[in-house]
């Protein structure tokens, strides 16, 4: 017998409408039946044209097929006013039962779904409950986000909880931890989980929850899930984040940078889901939002990501000055970053790819550069303020600002919480650094906590290949090519080995992958690149190249009681403090 809570009892009993999801055992596919009673003589159902968290327009309505309606049990024909509107006409409170169809796909005994490619929503009724029904083969299991009714049963409080909750159905692999009383439940799904060290990802998993935890000074869900895709490689990942869960493609080497990106996404519960700017919810599901915050939400989630990695301990100092150095690198690599601002990067990012938008933003990167302006606020802070104030001031600051379900921010709050805890030098620095385009202080905020940045020009080996990733093959594409490799290889080839080496897939990173590859190569050596063109394999000799990059490199100099305090506030007094 299952029981259920008196609000849990209420939600469902006031649930407006029904979403009833049925998986294809065979196939994967899915279909969506709504039903809901009709408001003013119809129901207008509307797929999202972009996600939450990837700012880019995805056309999703050209999955659908197989539309389908009825009102009060009879057949009726949906009007079709736009690409992704449908519409049903039918008396005041009659049902309504409006079904269609969306591609899915199994993989490895698992079927995975996010919301906004999966459900429609009904124009003018985002705010009502919905009781999420999944309707599975027997032996089937589901994992997902929300609160749970019953056996494959959720329910949520509107429709934007509904689609910001991806489900796991299938005979899938799970772990759990609890950490403060609140669940977490590890999920593999679409890929072969028997390469990943399950325990390290407990261990991990926990200790992210753990540090977080303790920095924002408790958990703002019920339960978690973390689904995880698992991928052939090393390191590296990618993610998508969620209010009580996450979708992330997970290394089975583990790496630190997979680690990373765990951190990142956890974070995120707090930073994007509930610190947000306003128009980040509630969405308007069909044109992208433009806000200037986008630096911080991402960026800035990158440096907490790893701060908080060295700060509790679980990587050690060579970590997070690595994580520095490759934040220059990939940022001052951009040269748009003197003509485009980081708040522009961040508002204007729905007119990159030609108004189709993109996850990285406008021109410039608000990941790597978000990260720096991270670091050089957190410095600003530390050093205007004689240590007593730091970033993690504005961070919590933000936080009651939008927490217990408030409006998200306005564009103007990160400066104001700067100027609150910094005074007005930090005021000014925002100004400078993240309203307009230029370098960002690296050098001169390191040298504040006692460290000296230098560039030094080195010779690299390279193959003057440029790399695409086909996460649908997870494998390595050649993207492009240069020099002597430029008559050898023809776009899409797929890299099978370098030197002996093999790729069975790319890392999310296609650049990334490559220079790893590249990395113990012989500058004027030859060396064999296996390739596969169409159904053929093929052996490619190519003689390896160089490149020239600027590398920074960071040392300790010289330093008075005063700087070391700061430095050893901010830095080196880490000390692990949790125990996995």
């Amino acid at each position: 017998m299952v029981l259920l809570s008196f609000s849990l009892l209420a939600a469902i009993s006031h649930a407006k409408a029904t979403y009833e999801v049925t998986v294809d055992g065979t196939t994967g596919g899915l279909t969506i039946a709504i039903t809901t009673p009709a408001q003013g003589g119809k129901v207008e159902f509307q797929i999202p044209n972009w996600a939450p968290g990837s700012y880019r327009l995805a056309n999703h309505y050209k999955s659908v097929s197989e539309v389908k309606a009825w009102v009060g049990g009879a057949d009726a024909v949906p009007d079709h006013p736009s690409d992704t509107l449908w519409s049903v006409s039918a008396g005041d409170g009659k049902e309504v039962r409006f079904q269609y169809q969306v591609p899915g796909r199994i993989n490895s005994g698992t079927v995975h779904f996010s919301g906004p490619s999966t459900y429609m929503y009904m124009v003018g009724r985002l705010k009502e409950p919905i009781l999420l029904r999944l309707n599975l083969p027997e032996t089937w299991a589901s994992a997902c986000g929300l609160d749970s009714t019953a056996k494959n049963e959720y329910s949520a409080p509107g429709y934007d909880v509904l689609a910001d909750n991806p489900v796991t159905v299938g005979n899938f692999v799970s772990d759990t931890y609890t950490v403060n009383g609140v669940p977490h439940q590890i999920v593999y799904h679409s890929g072969d989980a028997s390469g990943v060290d399950r325990k390290k990802v407990i261990d991990f998993c926990t200790y992210v929850t753990k540090s977080q935890a303790d920095f924002w000074g408790g958990l703002p869900f019920k339960k978690y899930v973390w689904h995880f895709s698992p991928f052939n490689a090393q390191d590296g990942g990618w993610g998508l984040e969620h209010l009580s869960s996450t979708q992330i493609g997970l290394a089975t080497g583990l790496g630190q940078g997979t680690i990373s990106v765990c951190s990142h996404e956890y974070f995120h519960a707090w930073n994007v889901k509930r610190v947000r700017s306003s128009v980040l919810g509630p969405f308007d599901y069909q044109v992208l939002p433009k806000t200037g915050a986008l630096w911080w939400l991402e960026g800035v989630t990158d440096y907490y990501a790893d701060v908080l990695l060295h700060r509790y301990g679980y990587f050690g100092d060579d970590y997070f000055m690595e994580n520095i150095l490759s934040n220059v690198n990939r940022t001052r690599s951009n040269q748009q970053r003197f003509e485009v601002s980081p708040y522009d990067a961040s508002y204007r990012v729905g007119e990159a790819a030609n108004g189709q938008g993109n996850s990285s933003g406008f021109g410039v990167n608000y990941y790597n550069t978000g990260w720096l302006l991270g670091l050089c606020l957190d410095i600003e802070l530390r050093t205007q303020t004689a240590g007593r104030r730091s970033l993690d001031d504005v961070a919590r600051g933000l936080y009651e600002v939008c927490k217990d379900g408030k409006p998200g921010f306005a564009e103007d709050e990160i400066r104001k919480q700067l100027v609150k805890f910094g005074g007005d030098a930090l005021g000014t620095a925002y100004d400078n650094w993240v309203m307009k385009p230029g370098e960002l202080p690296v050098e001169e905020q390191l040298a504040k906590m006692g460290l000296v940045m230098t560039i030094a020009e080195r010779e690299l080996p390279s193959l003057g290949i440029a790399g695409n990733f086909d996460r649908t093959k997870n494998v390595l594409l050649v993207g492009a090519a240069s020099g002597n490799a430029e008559q050898l290889f023809e776009p899409d080839d797929v890299i099978v080995s370098i030197a002996g080496k093999e790729i069975t897939a790319a890392n999310g990173n296609p650049t990334r992958a490559l220079r790893a590859a590249e990395a113990g190569l012989k500058i004027g050596s030859t060396v064999d690149v296996v390739i596969r063109r169409g159904s053929d394999t093929k052996t490619v000799s190519l003689q390896v190249g160089a490149r020239t990059v600027s590398q920074p490199k960071i040392e300790a100099g010289p330093t008075h009681g005063a700087t070391k305090k700061l430095r050893d506030g901010w830095y080196f007094a880490a000390k692990p403090r949790l125990v996995p």
